[in-house]
C-alpha cells in the first residue's frame, strides 16, 4: 500500500492520476487477511483481488497457470462446437475445413 501511495505522491507532480476504480491489489503473501477485501490507499478504496487479466492472460495469487488453461480449453470448445454445427457437416473440402480449425482453433490454445 505505501508502493502505492508513493506512486501517486510522484506522480501528481508529472501530471498522471490513478484511475482508482481500476486499480487492484493482489497479493501471495500468505500471511495477509484473507477476510480483507478492500484497502484505503490516498483516501481511495482499492479492492483486494485473487486473480485478474492482464493483456489476455489470467494471473492468479498462487502462481498457478491452471485457471487459465482451463478458459482457454473452454474457448477452443466453444469455437470447436460452432465450427461442428456449421462447417463440419456443410459440403466445404476437408482441407479447408482443417485450415479453418488452424486458424481459429489451434491460436485459442496455445
Amino acid at each position: 500500500m505505501l508502493a502505492l501511495e508513493i506512486m501517486n505522491c510522484e506522480a501528481t507532480y508529472l501530471g498522471p492520476k490513478a484511475n482508482w476504480l481500476k486499480t487492484q491489489i493482489q497479493t501471495t503473501d500468505a500471511s495477509f487477511p484473507q477476510a480483507l477485501l478492500r484497502l484505503s490507499v490516498a483516501g481511495n478504496n482499492v479492492e483486494i483481488v485473487e486473480s485478474f487479466t492482464y493483456l489476455g492472460v489470467d494471473i492468479h495469487n498462487t502462481g498457478s497457470s491452471e485457471h487459465g488453461i482451463r478458459k482457454r480449453i473452454a474457448t477452443a470448445r466453444n469455437c470447436m462446437a460452432s465450427l461442428d454445427r456449421n462447417i463440419w457437416q456443410s459440403s466445404i473440402s476437408l482441407l479447408t475445413k482443417l485450415r479453418l480449425c488452424r486458424v481459429f482453433i489451434l491460436p485459442v490454445i496455445r
